[in-house]
């Protein structure tokens, strides 16, 4: 029998299929003929079909990646630029960006090799977001960054933009070596310079400035930007949920009684269809409720720990160090929901809590180290200091 007459009829069992597993049977059915019969459309289109019947973000990240091998193998490069502009949208929602970086290198070469085919501007969004997960990845170099930060300013300013998306990773890097007051400079300067079409939303840039007030001490005006946010209604996917959560953890370091007005204000905004790159904002609620109600904490634990796997290194580390005090008293705890998946899991549910805090203590000294060293600073060794210390 013909192949594309296989295909038909396998095409039109899966339109009447109601059963999502079997729709997924069928659908990697038609992917297998394709595959043999090396009809590149037809394999990857079958897989993005089969990427609409998938929720879980890396099995979806798994099949682009299924499908740039595919088109790399064809040699058929728009269809691997704009796979590989897919991996890297799909990616920028879990707590990890693993294929990302080769995927923007891949890009950036592209149009650099072939300006008549592809145009820059179309990867300027998917850079300014590499470029912040660059300062947030340990094993690049202070000077690779600095790099990245001068190749991304240039590139903006060649198409036509200013400096807004260039403010974004540079924030990020001023935090990450705990120059602070430098972090405040520079968002004075993104204000004063006005938004274009490469800046961060509204939302974003505001909540970025909240929180570096808040790093830096500056609760009351911290408090009225964010009544601001609310009052002009301000919001996007991640904010005014990570905003909460900032609130909450600050605010619950100095003993400030309103930081569990944000704290609850962070639960009833969490939804339950965020993925894994809200682990940071609900890791800060868990910290907040660990020193006022752990079995609230524990309950948050059990349920969201898994999100902080293969997270990035920035990420990794602000999540250890905020289920640290989750486990600083000795004993035996018992966690029936954990996610098997984490590398400590029992069947058993039951834990030691050293050891639970050892793996994250471990965890966040290794980074605190790495980051301490590539920052020539020791703004992480402060920060775990500071954790481990308070009461």
């Amino acid at each position: 029998m013909n192949y594309k007459l296989q295909l038909q009829k396998l095409q039109i069992k899966i339109d009447e299929e109601n059963d999502i597993d079997l729709r997924k049977k069928l659908i990697n059915q038609a992917i297998e003929i394709a595959d043999l019969n090396k009809d590149l459309y037809e394999s990857i289109d079958l897989r993005h079909i089969l990427m609409d019947e998938e929720m879980n973000l890396d099995y979806r990240i798994g099949i682009l990646k299924e499908s740039i091998k595919l088109s790399d193998a064809a040699n058929n490069l728009e269809e691997s630029f704009d796979l590989r502009i897919q991996l890297i949208q799909e990616e920028i929602y879990t707590s990890h960006c693993i294929d990302s970086f080769s995927a923007i290198t891949w890009l950036l070469e592209a149009v650099d090799s072939h300006p008549d085919l592809f145009k820059e501007e179309n990867v300027l969004w998917q850079y300014k977001w590499l470029a912040c997960s660059a300062v947030n990845n340990a094993d690049i170099s202070l000077e690779q960054i600095q790099d990245i930060l001068e190749d991304l300013k240039m590139r903006l300013e060649r198409n036509g933009y200013g400096l807004g998306a260039y403010y974004v990773p540079k924030i990020d890097l001023q935090e990450s070596i705990g120059d602070i007051s430098g972090a405040l400079q520079t968002l004075k300067e993104r204000d004063e310079y006005g938004r274009d079409g490469m800046s961060d939303c509204e939302a974003c840039e505001l909540n970025t400035k909240i929180k570096i007030k808040l790093i830096a001490g500056d609760y009351d005006s911290a408090i009225a930007d964010t009544n601001e946010m609310l009052n002009e209604d301000i919001s996007c996917n991640e904010v005014p949920f990570d905003t909460y959560c900032n609130l909450a953890y600050y605010l619950n370091n100095v003993n400030e009684s309103k930081a569990k007005e944000y704290f609850e204000k962070g639960l009833n905004e969490f939804d339950n269809d965020f993925e894994s790159s809200f682990i940071l904002g609900l890791s800060k609620l868990i910290n907040y409720a660990s020193y006022h109600n752990t079995q609230h904490a524990l309950d948050l634990y059990q349920k969201y720990a898994h999100w902080q796997l293969n997270s990035e290194d920035k990420t990794n580390f602000d999540v250890c160090l905020n289920f640290l005090n989750l486990f600083k008293q000795k004993g035996t705890i018992e966690l029936e929901k954990l996610n098997p998946t984490l590398p400590f899991y029992r069947a058993d549910a039951k834990y030691n809590s050293d050891d639970l805090y050892n793996y994250y203590l471990s965890i966040a000294q290794n980074l605190a180290e790495k980051f301490d060293a590539r920052n020539k600073t020791d703004n992480f060794k402060k920060l775990l200091t500071k954790e481990i210390m308070r009461k």
